[in-house]
């Protein structure tokens, strides 16, 4: 019976895997459309600007999916109780996220309101889509997941040149808010492509939230370490530098950024499996997983590099000014030492481990965040810091390798206090 099975659930399973790194390629090219108007169009202390308040947009992204995408994922949404919970993580979350882009966007940038607000609207929008981009993964509908966000794409590429041609010259704002306009698009098709049963009648509560709370905490702060270290770094270069080199930084990461894209949808589309995996009670196989780490890591090198000497060639003419060579090399490194610890990292999530995934990433990010700002303060060219940021990399991927390796066996209902069987 199961060799029978096999063919058919492979080519299932290819189907979804495409379209579901097509889908993170959507978005991501959205997000990348923007950045290299921005590149383009902004002189190298605006575009630092627009870098810092984007990596705000991500972390706070991040921070949001850990807490509330991740936990609907894991945990049953449809139960009353866990969803009325869900919706006030929902809630708070997304309320914390919008004021501290505020705050950041009036006090960092300069802009003022004319800046804040639309950035601060930006935010809440993209949390908005991003919950109804999980819940199109979570029921594994990756069909509807990409036309989503081919929704968002264009949208967001038709909205630029009227909100230019309405401020008559490329601000940070006015990019912003064409990827506001994308955002919502996105999120009102999604949410007439869903079945009205997965968001009508929702309604805050917090008896269970507690419970949750253990479980999304954690989790939370695993997903955000990374972007916020990021934001971090960059708002240390601003102040060891200039906003002009978090510019420069920027340039040599955007060349690299389609490497990430397959990198962050090859680590949804392991979460929503491994998590139906784990529903369905199927054995697991740590092989497996060191597999696709492996493959995920010796691909994220061979594409950098490929991506890396093109990019040298092709910059000036694209951006009209070169690239750093080194920054470029060393952002390789930081995304093939994620990429190699990110199928473990995903395998225990599923077991509801994220107390166990935080540690390894908190180190990561203390140590990176660390070298690299000691090196800049030194003296160090900016392309120094992100190799200085991959040198955490290494053991984070060694210790969440041993930590799946160690408890193959271990149920998901006892992984953690307080944590339920989702079904």
């Amino acid at each position: 019976m199961t060799s029978y099975r096999t063919p058919g659930w492979l080519r299932g399973q290819v189907r979804d895997g495409v379209a579901g790194v097509a889908a993170q390629g959507i978005t991501a090219a959205t997000s990348l459309l923007v950045q290299l108007v921005a590149a383009v169009s902004l002189g190298l202390s605006q575009y630092g600007v627009f870098a810092v308040l984007l990596a705000m947009l991500v972390g706070a992204n991040a921070l949001y999916i850990g807490f509330v995408c991740d936990s609907f994922t894991v945990f049953d949404r449809h139960e009353p109780r866990y969803r009325a919970a869900l919706v006030s993580a929902a809630l708070l979350v997304a309320a914390l996220c919008v004021s501290g882009a505020l705050v950041l966007a009036l006090t960092f940038s300069g802009g003022g309101l004319r800046l804040a607000v639309p950035y601060a609207l930006l935010v809440g929008c993209k949390l908005a889509a991003e919950t109804v981009r999980r819940l199109f993964v979570v029921r594994v509908s990756f069909h509807a997941l990409l036309l989503n966000d081919v929704c968002s794409l264009l949208v967001t590429a038709l909205a630029l040149p009227v909100l230019s041609a309405v401020a008559r010259d490329p601000t940070p704002a006015m990019l912003f808010g064409s990827m506001c306009c994308g955002a919502f698009a996105a999120m009102s098709l999604g949410l007439w492509q869903l079945p009205g049963y997965e968001w009508r009648a929702l309604r805050p509560g917090v008896a269970e939230l507690p419970g949750l709370a253990r479980f999304a905490v954690w989790r939370a702060l695993q997903s955000g370490l990374r972007p916020l270290t990021l934001l971090a770094a960059r708002l240390s270069v601003v102040g060891l530098i200039s906003t002009a080199a978090v510019g420069v930084l920027e340039l040599a990461r955007l060349v690299v950024a389609p490497v990430q894209v397959v990198i962050n949808g090859s680590g949804s589309l392991l979460l929503g499996k491994l998590a139906a995996r784990e529903r369905g009670g199927d054995r697991r196989d740590p092989r497996l997983i060191g597999r696709a780490a492996g493959l995920l890591c010796g691909g994220t090198v061979l594409a950098g590099l490929l991506i890396a000497v093109l990019a040298l060639l092709l910059a000036p003419p694209l951006f009209g000014r070169s690239v750093d060579a080194g920054a470029v090399f060393g952002w390789v490194a930081y995304l093939a030492l994620w990429a190699a610890g990110l199928p473990y990292a995903t395998e225990l999530v599923t077991r509801r481990m994220s107390r166990a995934v935080f540690l390894p990433r908190l180190t990561d990010s203390v140590v990176g965040l660390g070298v690299a700002t000691t090196a800049l303060a030194l003296g160090a060219p900016v392309a120094a810091l992100p190799w200085a940021l991959a040198l955490g990399g290494g053991y984070a991927a060694y210790r969440l390798r041993t930590l799946v390796r160690s408890e193959p066996g271990l149920p998901a209902a006892a992984a953690e206090p307080g944590g339920y069987r989702a079904r």
